[in-house]
């Protein structure tokens, strides 16, 4: 049984749908990210997940327990947004503990002046005001405890906010693209925070992203999103090498994938180059297919070399890397290569190349977008 389930989301605004027959299912102790391009419903779908939104149809899960029509209060359900969205003349100590103050004070205990004459209100102070402090300490923040918002750093902040989530002991984290206003630097160091406190505490997460790079460095499982649908939910390594749906190819991966159109032989060969790079394709003769080649999986050799023609036409020094755009025939935007720099000294713009293309990392998409199957080499049998 999952630990937290979305099941058959929708939702619509008038004749525009946003989410489409959606379902996520996290495990206990899992970290899912939800990435996609911006209007692709994921954000919707973490208010859903909320009780921030109601969905049109579908429901959700905490356990074997369902809480659909559940009061955002009553999930258990603890959520990171964006903006922060911590209380500017509170404290950092006094935002952490807002929802302990919420759920274990009663609305009495709570008023600032008869509040102080109610039975068990001190008590129950101490109680939070401890909880706090220990959350702060595990999140390395106790000293900024006396500090408003306006006095912390944008990285201080998030990990108030990562705080406020944490000290109610949910049973399922919702972080809603919560590194987004973070500079470069500051962004990996949180992330890396955040998958820290993630394995330390074991509750499912779920996290919502435009930034690839985050989804597959972070999560456990991707769910790839676009246009209110799942395209496919898998570990990371499965979405980059085994993408199902050539938007997920193109999506997953910097620099992007390289997209070739090409039609399959008599023999399901499908050629590039005048070389067969894939054999076995499924289908009719001419059939037009979409040829998926990741940067890293094509070679630079020398002119003459034994390969596929091109000419270099730009390169892009990265430090560790260089990003080769070449110009192929037959091929409009030109081939890009993921190269080390001691492998292109000697290139520049106009510079003749031989590209090498590792046949198993081919990547095969109908027109429909998805994965064409292919057949699997007949097997020889040999008499002993």
């Amino acid at each position: 049984m999952s630990a937290f389930a979305l099941r058959n989301i929708s939702k619509s605004y008038g004749t525009n749908s946003i989410l489409n027959d959606v379902s996520i299912e996290a495990e206990a102790g899992e970290f899912i990210a939800l990435v996609g391009p911006s209007g692709c419903g994921k954000s919707t779908l973490l208010r859903i997940a909320a009780g921030l939104d109601h969905g049109d149809a579908g429901s959700i899960w905490m356990g074997d327990r369902e809480i659909t029509a559940e009061h955002p209060a009553d999930r258990n359900v603890a959520m990171v947004f964006q903006s922060y969205a911590l209380y500017p003349h509170l404290t950092a100590e006094q935002n952490i503990a807002v929802p302990l103050a919420m759920r274990n004070l009663s609305t009495l205990q709570r008023m600032p002046f008869l509040g102080r004459f109610m039975a068990g209100r001190s008590t129950t102070q101490a109680a939070i005001k401890q909880q706090v402090l220990a959350t702060a300490t595990s999140l390395k923040i106790d000293h900024l405890l006396d500090r408003k918002p306006g006095q912390m750093s944008g990285g201080q902040r998030q990990r108030v906010a990562l705080a406020r989530a944490l000290v109610r002991q949910p049973g399922v984290f919702l972080m809603d693209e919560p590194l987004s206003n973070l500079d470069a630097n500051l962004r990996v160091h949180t992330r890396a925070e955040i998958v820290d406190l993630h394995r330390r505490t074991g509750v499912p997460t779920i996290y919502v992203t435009h930034d690839q790079s985050e989804a597959l460095s972070m999560a456990d499982r991707v769910a790839v999103m676009m246009g209110g649908r799942v395209l496919q939910f898998a570990p990371p390594a499965e979405i980059y090498d085994n993408p199902r749906h050539i938007e997920v190819a193109k999506f997953v991966g910097s620099p992007r994938i390289n997209i070739i159109n090409a039609t399959t032989s008599d023999d399901g060969a499908v050629f590039f180059g005048g070389k067969a790079v894939v054999n076995g394709v499924t289908g009719p003769v001419g059939t037009l297919v979409q040829l998926g080649i990741r940067p890293e999986r094509i070679k630079l050799k020398p002119h003459g070399a034994k390969g596929i023609a091109a000419t270099v036409s730009r390169l892009e020094f990265l430090g560790s890397e260089v990003l080769v755009t070449t110009e192929v025939d037959g091929v409009e935007d030109g081939l890009v290569v993921k190269a080390a720099p001691v492998d292109v000294v000697h290139l520049s713009a106009g510079a003749p190349v031989t590209l090498v293309i590792d046949k198993d990392a081919c990547l095969v998409f109908g027109q429909d977008g998805l994965r064409v199957p292919l057949r699997a080499p007949a097997k020889v049998s040999v008499d002993a």
